[in-house]
């Protein structure tokens, strides 16, 4: 007999303890497609989200000619507030590195950018994208490349919660020039973890339309087809639900 997956929504027992929540993405449209109803959800139930993105996404315009890496990437920082604010993100909670679009690289400089944006949100929990794969799987039949950028924000992120947020001793400017305080944080979520046994489901059926809202603000990254087919299609488990899915640890 075929295994049959239990979907149970895990949110109370992940956020309910949760005040705030700080998700950090490699470019501007990874959030509305990872946890774009999770965010919805966070901010329904009061709890604080910021959103990091790495990159502009400048580089995204694939074979199109009339439009340069410049123009491009504010195209696209554009189209990350405007869909933030269809999921209830306050503009002032939303932020854009600006660093070019392919080129995230786990150093000290980027580090402490995430790590400025830790201690000063102090979040209970970071979201960020999958560290452990360089080939992502969906199913048996499909897998896509874990693309450079997100693998290296995830390694970004994992150094920022541990230990350089934590320790006084890295980047004691924020303590002198800005007046933040260390800030330790003990659990992380994953995107991409849908083959991993033990993935988490997140029932987001009240906040499908804003999802879709704010995935259809990403006119020049993606066209409605493919946020109809591929973004909430994968979203639909179960007859009349839809949840996201992502993958927990404490370190």
């Amino acid at each position: 007999m075929p295994i049959t997956t239990i979907i149970k929504d895990s949110f109370e027992k992940i956020f309910g303890n949760k005040e705030r929540v700080l998700v950090v993405m490699a470019h501007p449209d990874d959030n509305e497609i990872i946890c774009g109803g999770i965010v919805a959800r966070l901010i329904d139930e009061g709890k604080k989200v910021r959103l990091v993105v790495m990159t502009n996404g400048g580089k995204g315009f694939q074979d199109r000619t009339d439009v340069t890496e410049e123009q491009f990437g504010k195209m696209r920082i554009a189209e990350q507030i405007a869909a933030g604010i269809e999921l209830g993100l306050p503009k002032e909670e939303n932020f854009n590195l600006e660093i070019p679009d392919g080129t995230v690289e786990n150093t000290l400089a980027n580090i402490e950018r995430v790590v400025f944006h830790i201690r000063q949100f102090k979040p209970d929990l970071i979201i960020t994208q999958n560290p452990f794969d360089p080939i992502n799987t969906f199913s048996e039949d499909v897998h896509w490349v874990n693309h450079r950028d997100h693998r290296g924000t995830a390694s970004i992120v994992l150094d920022a919660a541990y230990p350089y947020s934590r320790d006084r001793g890295f980047f004691p400017e924020h303590f002198t020039k800005f007046n933040l305080t260390p800030h330790t944080v003990n659990e992380l979520m994953f995107s991409d973890a849908y083959a991993y046994p033990d993935v988490l489901y997140f029932d987001i059926t009240k906040y499908f339309e804003r999802k879709r809202s704010a995935l259809l603000q990403h006119k020049n990254a993606f066209d409605a087809d493919t946020v109809e087919n591929e973004f909430l299609a994968e979203s639909k488990l179960e007859p009349g639900k839809n949840f996201e899915r992502l993958k927990y640890i404490t370190i």
